[in-house]
């Protein structure tokens, strides 16, 4: 044919016929004619919910999906859907949208003296309203905050705070106001075509990959966070959690911190988070990357994704990515995984209203879709029609399983329902030309194979009838987050328990419980319509079993589940976190010295590098090191007190650098390579001993980790290795810290070297990558100087047995409590872990002498400049 195909038809009326002369079942009047893409009153997106389960705050959101139609993946849905602002007019249009694009879609705008009300908005983030509803006895309070579904730029003033007063009050509801042009530049250019690709592993190719390049409409999609922020820093109040959703709304919490820096503000991402080496080819990535890591956690559906996402940051931002969350220079973000479920407790009310009669429309149409098809097996799908759904690939494996099993032809239908898109979506899924070339090869006078129903030619109950007789539900995804339409069809097999088809590329099947569907690779086609014959040949036992799984996972993994986990954990990171908020005080010596003088036993531990020497980098190249004679000497003093246990924290090597510290402080004891070794302080009964911390590990991994370093070094100019005992230092930049090319170079060299040294060696050797500004350190997992430092504290510690490693180094010991004795705890440095760890102690004072603190940054209870490090230490010396 040529020409670009029409849109595809729904053959819905001729069911409705053709069930009329059957039964009398009608769709009830009262019943939402559009149930698919339920959304929350008043708004177009999800919004920012606020409140965890004994939580008094009320809850302020902001929309993931608040961009209108943003939302890209199938969620659960209600029957009774709430509202959109929009001319009362459109309010009994049926008819497919034709537009090109969902900004364009918006409805037209209205004049003030026109009458309006407020109407369900089928683009928006339906799941998550409906989890949010779940969770309602359980939030005090709630403001959503999205945009509308209309265009707005001729509403008069008077009419938009008529609007806002309507529904804050009777839908708790907050729009926020954005011009058109703003609006559909933000959407259509940047979300449409840039963000939402990339993230779906579907970067596009030329002519569109401009706009990876080419991102003018980034501005847009700045000035729409902007607003946001601005909407929700006038309607907060403290004690509010801030809870953003998804990709349209990247930079909001970045925006936030910077006006509200001690609010509560969690980020989920519903969709798929790809690899770095897909998100990097972002021209915007650290934009976006910093925007998200202003918020106290960051969620993610899966594991899979949230790996990514820490990855992402610690390749392109050189931060420390640890599997609890991202450390950087100035505090700690959370990112966790939190899979979105259903309402089951909804759901199985409203199969229970059909199965008791309460509600016949159900119990009527499944009889009348049991007639309508005796004799056939049903395959039934609903997914968008873009590319990223897998229609195609479904619609095509269809037919090579009609091939392939010629008996089944006459015998099967696919029944795919099309969430409501864009025609420029079907054109570009290229599903109108699968669907007539395989409907004209088998088609008869009284049979269909592929039969089309669109979300807005269906009910509620319909739908619910249709995953009742269906004998297997099939999800072809090539990218997705979490396919919540699959646990609706688990829930409504809890009779007839039919398999599932499952993509392993959505987030669903990650899951273990999920497992138990019969996965296909949607590429392969063969398999999938293998998959399809086995579905349909399935013992009663086996499909049983299978779908126990399922639906223990999805009773498990519930809406409620979802909403109370997360905000916990949100609220759990934020006051977690509240010490890196609130100002650090200057150090006042004059405070801690009488704890210091009247103290019996005191521990203080000293960072070497940065805080008592300026190291500079490029001296370890000539092969020489000169150690500090003054810092030594102030040392040996504060080591003669008999009442001072002194520790030297450092992460250079033992030999040619602190054997030699070693020697000339022989009272100092001495933790080295970050604490892979640990000298003892000499004794009355003779000297110290090297201790090796990592004597049981695996070294092996050197000698490849070194022969990928030494391709970067020979490709980076000016870069060199340090290599050591049990760990690898790399050098990529000894220049200025400035933005030159040079050091740009240096740093993308440096993620790359990670990214290989990770990949290759990280997960199998269990190796930690530590980034720095100009350089990384790789080292073993469960090695740091903090988990030196609490070593030492245990009593059967190298300061007091001399039984060596076998008394304290196991997991257990190095958790249990520190040497009573001691009872003054003195600490100076840089490492915000082993503050933290530190601060446990009540009779610790711990002091950062970190560069980037300004008035937030630390868990330390002091600050002071590595400068006057020195003058402190001496004063501490001189007290007796």
């Amino acid at each position: 044919m040529a020409g670009k195909p029409a849109p595809l038809k729904s053959i819905v009326e001729d069911l409705k016929d053709k069930s009329r002369a059957v039964s009398p079942a009608t769709t009830p009047r009262a019943e939402s004619a559009n149930p698919f893409g339920s959304g929350f009153p008043g708004l177009s997106g999800s919004a920012v919910v606020n409140g965890a389960a004994s939580a008094t705050q009320s809850l302020i959101g902001a929309v993931s999906d608040t961009l209108n139609g943003a939302r890209k993946h199938q969620t659960t849905h209600n029957n009774i859907a709430p509202s959109r602002v929009q001319r009362r007019s459109s309010r009994s249009a049926v008819s497919r949208n034709q537009s090109r694009s969902l900004s364009e879609s918006r409805q037209d705008t209205f004049t003030h003296s026109q009458p309006w009300h407020v109407e369900s908005n089928s683009h928006c983030n339906g799941g998550l309203k409906n989890a949010i509803d779940s969770a309602h006895d359980r939030l005090r309070k709630k403001l959503w905050v999205g945009t509308l579904g209309t265009n707005t730029d001729k509403f008069k003033e008077s009419l938009k705070r008529t609007m806002e007063w309507k529904l804050r009050e009777e839908y708790d509801s907050l729009p926020v106001w954005i011009p058109d042009s703003e609006f559909a530049s933000c959407y259509d250019e940047f979300c449409h075509q840039v963000l939402w690709p990339c993230l779906h592993y579907a970067i596009p190719d030329a002519p569109k990959t401009k706009y990876f390049y080419e991102s003018a409409s980034f501005k847009q999609y700045v000035a729409v966070n902007q607003r946001f922020a601005d909407t929700i820093v006038a309607a907060y109040q403290d004690g509010d959690i801030i809870w953003v959703n998804d990709y349209h709304l990247m930079l909001l919490p970045k925006l936030l911190r910077e006006k509200l820096p001690n609010a509560t503000i969690g980020f989920f991402m519903h969709v798929a988070f790809p690899s770095s080496e897909i998100f990097r080819c972002l021209s915007v990535r650290e934009d976006l990357l910093y925007g998200v890591l202003g918020a106290d956690l960051i969620g993610f559906q899966t594991a899979n994704f949230a790996r990514h996402f820490r990855q992402t940051v610690s390749r392109i931002l050189s931060a420390e990515a640890l599997p609890k969350g991202i450390q950087l220079e100035d505090r700690f973000v959370d990112v966790g995984v939190f899979p979105m479920g259903i309402d089951v407790i909804a759901l199985t009310e409203k199969r229970h209203a059909f199965i008791s009669r309460a509600n016949p429309e159900v119990a009527e149409w499944v009889k009348v879709l049991r007639q309508r098809y005796a004799g056939m097996k049903l395959i039934v799908g609903r997914d968008k029609l873009d590319e990223i759904q897998g229609v195609r690939n479904k619609i095509r494996a269809f037919e090579v399983f009609l091939d392939r099993y010629p008996e089944y032809q006459g015998k099967i239908v696919l029944i795919q329902v099309a969430l409501q898109t864009t025609e420029e979506n079907e054109v570009q899924g290229g599903v109108a030309d699968i669907v007539s070339h395989i409907n004209s090869r088998f088609s008869t006078l009284t049979y269909q194979p592929v039969v089309f129903l669109h979300t807005q030619d269906l009910t509620f109950n319909q739908y619910l009838a249709l995953l009742t007789v269906a004998d297997a539900f099939m999800v072809t995804s090539l990218r997705e987050g979490m396919a919540l339409r699959t646990h609706e069809f688990v829930e409504c097999q809890a009779d007839r328990h039919r398999p599932l088809i499952l993509s392993e590329f959505t987030g669903s099947y990650s899951y273990s419980g999920f497992r138990s569907c019969i996965s296909i690779n949607p590429w392969d086609k063969r398999t999938t319509a293998n998959a399809i014959y086995q579905a349909l040949n399935m013992s009663d036992e086996e499909c049983l079993s299978r779908w126990e799984d399922l639906h223990n996972h999805v009773v498990t993994q519930s809406a409620q589940a979802f909403v109370t986990s997360f905000l916990i954990r949100n609220l759990r990171a934020s006051l977690e976190h509240q010490g890196d908020s609130l100002t650090v005080a200057e150090l006042d010596v004059t405070r801690i010295i009488p704890r210091y003088r009247h103290s019996e036993k005191r521990l203080i531990l000293v960072d070497f590098e940065g805080t008592m020497w300026p190291r500079d980098p490029r001296m370890l190249v000539k092969g020489t090191f000169d150690p500090p004679e003054e810092a030594l000497k102030v040392l040996n003093k504060l080591a003669e007190d008999p009442k001072n246990e002194v520790w030297l924290l450092s992460g250079l090597p033992v030999k040619g650098a602190l054997e030699e510290i070693a020697k000339l402080c022989p009272k100092v004891g001495v933790v080295a390579e970050n604490g892979c070794f640990i000298k003892t302080r000499a004794t009355r009964n003779g000297e110290g001993t090297w201790i090796n911390m990592v004597a049981n590990f695996n070294l092996t991994w050197k000698a490849p980790c070194l022969e990928i370093l030494q391709y970067f070094t020979e490709r980076t100019p000016g870069s060199f290795i340090e290599e050591r005992e049990a760990s690898i230092v790399w050098r990529f930049w000894t220049g200025p810290s400035d933005n030159s090319s040079d050091r740009q170079w240096a740093r993308r060299q440096a993620a790359e070297a990670q990214n290989h040294i990770f990949d290759s060696l990280g997960e199998r050797y269990g190796l930690r990558i530590i980034p720095g500004a100009n350089s990384f350190l790789v080292l073993p997992n469960n090695i740091s100087r903090s988990t030196a430092v609490g070593a030492i504290l245990h009593p059967g510690g190298p300061a007091h047995s001399p039984l060596g490693r076998a008394a304290w180094l196991s997991p257990e010991a190095i958790e249990a409590e520190h040497d009573p004795e001691v009872d003054f705890v003195l600490a100076i440095g840089k490492d915000e872990k082993l503050m933290r760890r530190l601060n446990e102690l009540e009779n610790s004072e711990t002091i950062s002498t970190g560069t980037n603190m300004g008035v937030k940054g630390t868990d330390a209870k002091w600050k002071l400049k590595p400068e006057e490090v020195m003058e402190v230490l001496r004063r501490f010396a001189e007290t007796k």
